[in-house]
């Protein structure tokens, strides 16, 4: 693992783990999928208490990121496209608080963490993921019906970048040979 990639996991671990989970050693670092210059990484983490697997995108400048648990579909999600294009991809993410508050109604708050359902419209061209529009459901992690956009830019950025970097985790998995449920 570069410096930079450490440098983030690092950081990153520091600012959410404090908020979110116990503390900085209850984790392992497995991945990273980081560009030389971007202040953005997605890390692969592993609880070392339970064994769980989470993605964890960070963005060095907003100085946050979230947890998401590690799903297959979810790192497979740019590889299957149908007959009518790609499926949306649906997952939930726990973030900490931010300072702009137009995404507070969106999921639940449990115990000061921000828990939030996300339904994101991509699509992939040239190789590359381009993101269309992310949105949530209100008061709920569970919704019938994702109507609500996802305006905060920070929230934003952090599901830009799940995605966005999810090839490059893809390639440091495969280099480090680690096998994945």
């Amino acid at each position: 693992m570069t410096a930079v990639k450490k440098f983030f996991a690092v950081l990153a671990l520091l600012l959410l783990t404090s908020s979110i989970c116990a503390a900085e050693s209850n984790f392992d670092i497995l991945a990273a999928g980081h560009v030389d210059g971007e202040k953005q990484a997605l890390m692969l983490i592993r609880n070392k208490t339970d064994g769980e697997i989470f993605f964890m995108p960070f963005d060095a400048e907003a100085e946050t990121g979230a947890f998401v648990k590690f799903d297959r579909k979810i790192y497979d999600f740019y590889l299957n496209k149908g007959e009518y294009g790609y499926s949306p991809l649906m997952f939930v993410m726990a973030t900490t608080p931010q300072n702009d508050k137009s995404d507070d109604a969106l999921g639940e708050w449990k115990d000061g963490i921000h828990v939030i359902p996300v339904y994101a419209l991509f699509d992939v061209k040239d190789g590359k993921i381009i993101c269309e529009s992310f949105s949530s459901g209100e008061k709920t992690i569970k919704p019938s019906h994702y109507h609500a956009p996802i305006k905060n830019p920070i929230h934003n950025k952090l599901i830009e970048t799940l995605l966005t970097k999810m090839p490059l985790l893809h390639s440091d998995v495969e280099a480090k040979g680690i096998v994945l449920p």
